[in-house]
């Protein structure tokens, strides 16, 4: 290599050229962030909506072997409370998928289970609701009740 190429690779690069690759990567940054963030509220949800469908089939075994009554508390449904245990002791007290769940007994005929994103507009949106019914439902913004649509 002679003093004229190796003058050239030696050159840094100017305070201009950083400037350009800087922002760029900013630009590429502020297109790709609320993607990722989005798909990260879409994939909880996805996962709220299976553990609920989990939970009240769980639920719904309970009632049929259990003289057609619902349990008292989610408690009922794990172990030592029940062996085999219905549903995993992760869903109790804890946040699963960005959501928290709460089990509330009605009477013996009926019970709610809803859903709620830990943190409202970064881990979830919608609100989700299910009863005795089977049916998953869905709101955003706040609590989910009977009357919201049910999740298609």
């Amino acid at each position: 290599m002679d003093k004229q190429q190796e003058k050239f690779f030696l050159k840094g690069f100017t305070l201009v050229e950083i400037m350009i690759a800087i922002s760029i990567l900013l630009v590429l940054a502020i297109l790709t962030v609320p993607n990722v963030l989005r798909a990260r509220v879409n994939s909880n949800e996805v996962s709220t909506v299976s553990n609920l469908t989990s939970i009240g089939k769980a639920i719904q075994q309970y009632y049929m072997t259990n003289d057609y009554k619902y349990p008292k508390s989610i408690e009922d449904l794990v172990t030592p409370n029940s062996t085999p245990p219905y549903i995993d002791k992760d869903f109790i007290n804890n946040v699963k998928s960005g959501y928290v769940y709460t089990y509330e007994y009605q009477d013996d005929d009926n019970f709610r289970l809803l859903a709620s994103p830990k943190t409202p507009g970064k881990t979830g949106v919608r609100y989700f609701y299910l009863d005795e019914s089977g049916t998953i439902r869905a709101k955003e913004g706040g609590g989910a009740g009977e009357n919201d649509p049910p999740v298609q």
